[in-house]
């Protein structure tokens, strides 16, 4: 069994709800599970490697970075700009305007704690520069191009008709550890979604 662990945003419960049920009727129409495999949630440090034995210090920075967090910005806001995708993946996108810059602090927040433990390492991809918030509502979809186009557009339709609203909260800072057979060491590619299991280690309010 391949572990990972992760450690995700959760939007406030009245627009994951929305965004839940939205995600399941996309990736249902156009038979793509992958994101589906996943609670719904932002990514702010993904699929890392951490020994068992350094997950109480992590625990313990992402606690000091929740509650850095709340003394900024207790339950900072978040924006969507609707939909958007390409190369079999549709996302909601959360990345302004207006840029959230409180949720850009808490990435680095983490980021910078979790290089700081031994026994856990990042992925060179959790730089700020590359840093994109969003949602994800479709992942690794094999579809041909002119059906993509159908999959976004019908993506926007279903959004717009649930009345996924445009405006979120920050709400549960979580450590959460992931277990595939099927990803082996590669958890790039999405090979993960044959059997992805998950357990939440730790929850911080935000």
């Amino acid at each position: 069994m391949s572990i990972r662990f992760g450690i995700l945003l959760i939007p406030s419960p009245s627009f994951t709800a929305r965004a839940y049920r939205a995600r399941q009727l996309i990736c249902g129409q156009y038979g793509s599970w992958a994101a589906e495999m996943h609670m719904l949630h932002l990514t702010v440090a993904g699929f890392f490697q951490c020994s068992e034995a350094a997950l109480a210090e992590v625990e313990a920075g992402l606690q000091a970075a929740a509650e850095k967090s709340r003394q900024r910005e207790p339950r900072f806001s978040l924006h969507h700009q609707g939909v958007t995708g390409a190369s079999g993946n549709i996302f909601l996108d959360l990345s302004g305007p207006p840029r959230p810059e409180a949720l850009h602090k808490l990435h680095g927040d983490v980021v910078d704690m979790v290089r700081r433990v031994s026994g856990a390492v990042l992925e060179m991809e959790h730089v700020e520069g590359d840093y994109w918030p969003h949602v994800t509502m479709m992942q690794y979809a094999k579809l041909p191009s002119a059906v993509m186009a159908d999959a976004l557009e019908f993506a926007q339709g279903v959004v717009d008709d649930l009345a996924v609203p445009e405006s979120a909260n920050a709400w549960r800072l979580l450590l959460v550890r992931f277990q595939s057979q099927a990803a082996e060491e590669d958890w790039n590619g999405g090979r993960w979604a044959a059997d992805l299991s998950w357990e939440i280690v730790s929850s911080y309010p935000l």
